[in-house]
């Protein structure tokens, strides 16, 4: 890389333009435009085939809605069937009876080809003898007709059983009462007798090649095509067949499941993207003339950028050898005037932190001193009493000795209150306590201590269930009461921990209980108020942030008429700790 070293700093901007973005721009455009392509070319594709499949539900609905109609005419279970087989062979109308069963017949078609209507279907029936019975809607000519049905080979309708239906395309049929001619695609069912197999009659139902000219408009552009599941083709829109290059056409298909229709959406790619390329066309040109110029304007900028670039970083690098007042001259009011300013600002600032760092340096060496000062007061107090107890001893004051030990063993744990210590030394501290508190109550406590042995050497924060005795000292045994007793157990029950502190004072009335254990949980006691028992909430967190979320507290009535706070925790928390 030495050799870029010896450009230029414009030169070197001008490579560095060219090599990580100009180059990368090139690419990315040309991915850009690949993948654009692509995409729309696949949206195009499934919003093709939507529009196909919409046709194909459709197609597949009226289909449907013709194979039922076709079914339901011709059910043996209907009580019209019988009027069918005795119509089969009538080759005219000779008596009123025949002419009200035609009329029945014609009613009966319309009644099972209603859903159908929509369509402009011609629907009519012919009889073993070709007598012909329309639909009421029919608008078909009966001798283009007939000549018409005479043109199908009958054998190929005698051979099928027409399951569902066969598909018979019928072109230029004359409508009655006009000269307009119309094509039609029939569905024809051939009639038996599904006892012998004989023939009754055939049903035919004409779709109108009107209706799928109207349906496959909806495509847009392209072609689109019906086929038979022969191949053969039903109906094509637009009407001429477009030639498409087959290396750009796109082809969506379906199929009409009940007909075994297929139907195919062919349009070309090359419509799609030809916007594309010309709006990237238009894009490469612009980009070349602002690269241009971008060029140019690059030259005079670096030209002007590095005289003074030179000169901010030889102040800086006076600054950084100690020259506290140096700072950049600033000329003009352009960017790099701006970024003098700035600069100049900085060393101003870190001239001020500098001097406020050595300020905080000086006030910590006092703050230090002032702790070294405050760890001497509890040392000397501790020593003083230890003298005293010493004295005490020594006149063979045993009570007051064992008083001052008390106290003594306090003050270290209030010192160390931060620390953990076991449950057992915990509860050796409350024994100093509540000796001390008999001494200042001038009463008489009696504290019962039971752990499990398991529990013994568990770490618990220190001091944690002093202000459970001192609660019940203080307001359990408020009023002198004959043989006070707290009790502090702590044992493993299945695979919980359960420590409860528990009195036979007072007590507390059950809405009291409730309001209290809301406050401890929501933390919502008042410090400021020396009836809201604070020290609970301060046992809670404290536990709480020992064992964990899943601590649980409870505040309860027990059976000698007091107060008992509970604990519970799982003994995995223990382990883990």
């Amino acid at each position: 890389m030495n050799w870029l070293m010896r450009f230029s700093f414009h030169r070197k901007t001008q490579l560095s333009f060219a090599i990580f973005i100009l180059v990368p721009l090139a690419l990315v455009s040309i991915f850009s435009y690949g993948l654009l392509k692509s995409v729309v070319i696949d949206k195009v594709r499934t919003s093709n085939q939507s529009v196909v499949n919409v046709i194909s539900s459709d197609l597949s609905k009226n289909i449907e809605d013709i194979i039922y109609a076709s079914y339901l005419f011709s059910n043996k279970e209907s009580s019209f069937y019988n009027e069918l087989f005795t119509f089969k062979d009538v080759k005219k109308l000779n008596s009123s009876n025949e002419y009200f069963t035609q009329k029945r017949i014609a009613e009966y078609l319309d009644m099972a080809f209603s859903k159908t209507s929509g369509l402009s279907t011609q629907v009519f029936f012919v009889n073993n003898n070709n007598f012909i019975t329309y639909a009421g809607n029919n608008s078909l000519d009966y001798e283009n007709l007939r000549q018409w049905l005479s043109q199908i080979k009958s054998d190929e309708l005698d051979n099928s059983d027409s399951n569902p239906l066969l598909w018979v395309m019928a072109e230029n049929l004359k409508q009655m009462y006009a000269r307009s001619f119309e094509s039609f695609y029939f569905a024809v069912k051939v009639i038996r007798d599904v006892d012998n197999g004989e023939k009754i009659g055939t049903l035919f139902v004409g779709i109108p090649t009107e209706y799928f000219e109207k349906l496959f408009a909806r495509s847009g552009s392209g072609q689109i095509q019906l086929f038979t599941s022969g191949g053969e083709l039903i109906e094509r829109y637009p009407k001429e067949q477009i030639q498409f290059d087959r290396r750009n056409e796109l082809e969506v298909q379906t199929t009409i499941p009940r007909a075994g229709w297929k139907l195919t959406y062919q349009i070309s790619s090359e419509e799609i993207t030809a916007e594309i390329s010309k709006v990237f066309g238009i894009y490469t040109i612009i980009l070349s003339l602002c690269i241009l110029s971008f060029l140019i304007i690059s030259i005079f900028i670096a030209k002007t950028l590095h005289t003074p670039l030179n000169k901010l970083r030889k102040t800086a690098e006076r600054f950084g050898n100690g020259n506290r007042q140096i700072r950049f001259q600033v000329s003009g009011k352009d960017e790099v005037a701006v970024l003098g300013n700035a600069f100049n600002h900085m060393l101003d600032q870190i001239n001020l932190l500098i001097e406020e760092v050595e300020q905080e340096q000086e006030e910590k060496r006092m703050i230090e001193l002032d702790a070294l000062f405050s760890q001497i007061r509890p040392h000397f107090l501790l020593n003083t009493l230890n003298s005293i107890k010493c004295n005490l001893v020594t006149e063979g004051d045993s009570v007051n000795s064992k008083q001052i030990d008390a106290l003594m063993s306090l003050l270290r744990a209030y010192m160390h209150v931060n620390e953990k210590c076991t449950l057992q030394q915990e509860c050796k501290l409350l024994g100093d306590y509540a000796e001390i508190m008999q001494m200042r109550n001038d009463m008489q406590v009696t504290l019962h201590i039971q752990l499990d042995e398991e529990l013994a050497d568990m770490e618990v924060p220190r001091l944690c269930l002093q202000p459970l005795v001192e609660n019940a000292i203080v307001h359990g045994f408020a009023n002198e009461a004959e043989e006070a007793a707290i009790w502090i157990t702590a044992q493993i029950d299945g695979g919980r921990c359960l420590i409860e502190v528990k009195d036979n004072g007072e007590g507390m009335i059950e809405t009291e209980r409730k309001e209290l254990l809301d406050r401890v949980l929501l933390s919502t006691l008042d410090s400021q108020d020396p009836n809201q028992r604070i020290g609970l909430a301060n046992v809670y967190k404290r536990l709480r942030l020992t064992f964990g979320n899943d601590l649980r507290m409870d505040i309860q009535s027990n059976e000698f008429g007091g107060t008992s706070v509970i604990f519970i925790f799982s003994t995995q928390d223990v382990q883990e700790r």
